[in-house]
């Protein structure tokens, strides 16, 4: 029986991944290539941190790998290894702390970072065709006369225009592209991936919905936004014509009732409240009058002449 999965098989489909933001962002540019791969197999060994429970009390994930370790891994020498260290390190995609004598320093693995130009230039990367066989045979398919093609021809060219008109999946993919680059919290992702229907179907630019939560971070958490963004998306009846205005108002609103809400918990003033015992006897005097220091002075005399007489009897 054929179709059977091959251990041997499955070893060779294994891959490290290696972010396209490397070859994007000027920040990452100018890495060699040495680091590029270094990081990628760091990132693919991070399963192997948890297992072996290499994570600090806050849950981040490090690795306990001494040069001679990492030369072992990376399959170069120490000198080579210091110098990715340093590369990694000077680009913001690795941290090392030291642990003090006899124990390995920890490595921590940062994530990279994207912009809105990383996302430009990662989606014409991605629109450009890879061979003049796509766009170019598209165009010649269409430019012939339909009845002159064969049947089954015909079938897979209008199948592909109505698949081409569906812009379901290239929605998800485009979420999906902003995940991968780290430009949006995942929780703002995920609001709009369980949106990406009413994306579609309004035609909403992901890059207004970057653009808009960039100019509005400071205004709003991160979830909050998240609410904001969701609430538009699922509660605007009709189009949504503009989703600027639509999330500008929701902002708004979100941040008029963050502040009514914390009217409502303010504590109000410190109210003292006096025993029954320390109250006036009546509404003029009270129990307790001002004494003079001479009026003092004269009961201390009375008293000591009192005792005086009282000792002579």
């Amino acid at each position: 029986m054929s179709g059977k999965y091959n251990i041997s098989e499955e070893v060779a489909q294994r891959f490290y991944r290696l972010p396209k933001v490397f070859f994007t962002n000027e920040r990452y540019k100018k890495l060699s290539n040495d680091a590029k791969i270094a990081f990628s197999i760091l990132q693919d060994r991070l399963d192997l941190s948890i297992k072996n429970q290499w994570f600090d009390e806050e849950g981040n994930i490090f690795f306990l790998y001494g040069n001679q370790q990492l030369g072992d891994i990376l399959n170069c020498s120490k000198p080579t290894v210091i110098k990715i260290k340093k590369e990694l390190n000077q680009a913001e995609l690795l941290e090392e702390r030291r642990m003090g004598l006899s124990q390995s320093n920890r490595l921590y693995l940062l994530k990279p970072t994207a912009d809105l130009t990383d996302i430009e230039q990662l989606k014409k990367l991605d629109d450009t065709p890879q061979s003049l066989g796509g766009e170019e045979k598209s165009k010649i398919l269409t430019s012939r006369s339909k009845d002159s093609l064969p049947q089954e021809v015909k079938d897979f060219n209008t199948n592909d225009t109505e698949l081409n008109d569906t812009d379901f999946s290239d929605t998800e993919y485009k979420i999906n592209q902003l995940r991968d680059t780290h430009v949006l919290p995942e929780a703002i992702l995920d609001a709009l991936m369980k949106n990406k229907k009413r994306l579609m179907d309004d035609a909403i630019d992901l890059k207004d919905i970057v653009n808009h939560y960039f100019a509005h971070q400071e205004v709003l958490s991160v979830h909050q936004y998240a609410d904001a963004l969701q609430y538009s998306l699922e509660r605007t009846p009709g189009k949504i014509h503009s989703i600027t205005a639509r999330l500008t108002k929701a902002v708004g609103d979100k941040r008029r009732w963050l502040v009514n809400q914390s009217k409502e918990f303010v504590p109000q003033g410190r109210v003292e409240v006096i025993p029954k015992w320390m109250k006036e006897t009546n509404d003029s005097s009270p129990i307790i009058e001002s004494i003079s220091e001479e009026e003092i002075e004269q009961e201390r005399q009375r008293l000591y002449e009192r005792l005086g007489r009282e000792r002579s009897l």
